[in-house]
């Protein structure tokens, strides 16, 4: 069973060995020490900017919501989704926000 996350203490932004540029209205990475390229549509990519510095799950959802026209399920669903995948594959790393008491 898939252990729930609760975003509300989850950071996400990038990993720093990540080599990117642009092309066309895609975004292009290198993992230098994998040896492996990903491309990111135009959406993707604004993920990617906006995940320059760290953002919770709610933060980056909200920025999104304001720039494109997309429902908010919609929205939540596919963030959710590319971030899990992003995680994944070690272009992002998450960080624990702790609680203030």
């Amino acid at each position: 069973m898939r252990k729930k996350i609760n975003r509300l203490m989850i950071r996400y932004t990038r990993i720093e060995d990540i080599i990117s540029g642009s092309l066309h209205d895609d975004l292009v990475m290198m993992d230098i020490d994998k040896g492996k390229y990903f491309a990111l549509n135009p959406v993707a990519t604004r993920i990617w900017e906006l995940l320059e510095k760290e953002l919770s799950f709610d933060e980056l959802c909200k920025l999104l919501l304001e720039e494109y026209e997309v429902e908010e399920e919609q929205c939540r669903r596919e963030v959710e989704e590319y971030l899990e995948e992003m995680v994944k594959m070690k272009l992002l790393r998450t960080v624990e926000q702790r609680n203030k008491e």
